[in-house]
């Protein structure tokens, strides 16, 4: 059953003298209902609460009943949400659930959901009471995140994927910020582990010079696999001096990797940089085919300039 009492008032707008079987079938649907449903006076205190609410904020029903529902808000979202609910009593309008009413809910046990919630106003004489029916949607908000991430990433490296790389390829090309450093490395005799040693051990090899990118680079710089053994490293705003200097970061973060490492990784570098923004694919294409001439000669660097 639904806990908490509007004092002599009716929540559902029934006289006392209606048939009882009308206000108790209404009280069984809202205590038997899937969602969390709070009645919220003007206030902000919750005035009824029923068990799928006590199930969500892991609190029996006469726990929530008197209660501020800012309490059930995290604390660094607590006095804009107290905001927008005296806001919503002000001016009571009816909003359905939906990703634009996502808001994070705080359980009484300290841990966090995101919800969604559909509001709406009660009146009464003399009184404005809002309903609130709220929705568990953590796992769903996760899935799409990790669909998002996905996306943009490369499974088994956790860099970024082709696709992302070439979106940003579209918006470095299209932009202000000039130059744009290239560096294209590719993996040496990765198809010599796969066939020697497993594929298990070539994956090995791409997540360790995955690591070694990840911290021999910026934050900012876009760092990705577009193929089975290649990655690209797009450098924004970054000249050919400093360019070079990240390489050869990366290039000794390698070497004392391999050092501890079973089986050593050898990786071909070809560079290049765009002085001009709308160059960047010409530059990343005479990368490429410096990465290619120094794996020919088994030179690790093969680098150039593209001014255009």
């Amino acid at each position: 059953m639904a806990r908490g009492m509007l004092g002599n008032e009716s929540m559902w707008g029934c006289s006392e003298d209606e048939p009882k079987v009308s206000r108790s079938l209404l009280e069984g649907i809202v205590a038997h209902a899937p969602d969390a449903i709070f009645v919220v006076d003007e206030q902000g205190l919750i005035v009824l609460a029923n068990a799928a609410a006590a199930r969500l904020f892991r609190a029996s029903e006469e726990e929530l009943v008197g209660l501020c529902v800012d309490e059930l808000v995290p604390e660094a979202y607590r006095a804009q949400h107290s905001l927008h609910r005296a806001a919503f009593m002000q001016r009571p309008k009816a909003r359905s659930m939906g990703s634009d009413s996502r808001v994070p809910a705080l359980r009484r046990d300290g841990t966090e959901v995101i919800v969604e919630a559909a509001l709406n106003s009660i009146r009464t004489p003399g009184r404005t009471y809002v309903v609130a029916i709220l929705r568990d949607v953590t796992a769903r908000v996760q899935e799409e995140e990790r669909l998002r991430w996905l996306s943009a990433h490369d499974g088994l490296t956790g860099l970024y994927n082709r696709a992302h790389f070439e979106a940003e390829v579209s918006r470095l090309a299209a932009g202000r910020i000039e130059p744009v450093s290239v560096v294209v490395i590719d993996i040496d005799d990765l198809k010599t582990t796969n066939d020697t040693h497993g594929h298990a051990a070539g994956d090995q090899q791409l997540r360790r010079l995955a690591a070694v990118l990840r911290t021999a680079f910026r934050a900012d710089d876009i760092v990705a696999r577009t193929g089975g053994d290649e990655f690209v490293v797009l450098l924004p705003g970054v000249e050919p001096k400093e360019r070079d200097q990240a390489v050869h970061r990366f290039l000794e973060d390698l070497d004392r990797q391999n050092e501890v490492a079973a089986r050593p990784l050898r990786a071909s570098i070809g560079v290049a940089t765009a002085k001009r923004a709308k160059a960047l694919s010409t530059a990343i294409r005479a990368a490429d085919e410096r990465m290619y001439a120094a794996k020919r000669k088994r030179k690790t660097i093969s680098s150039s300039e593209i001014v255009l």
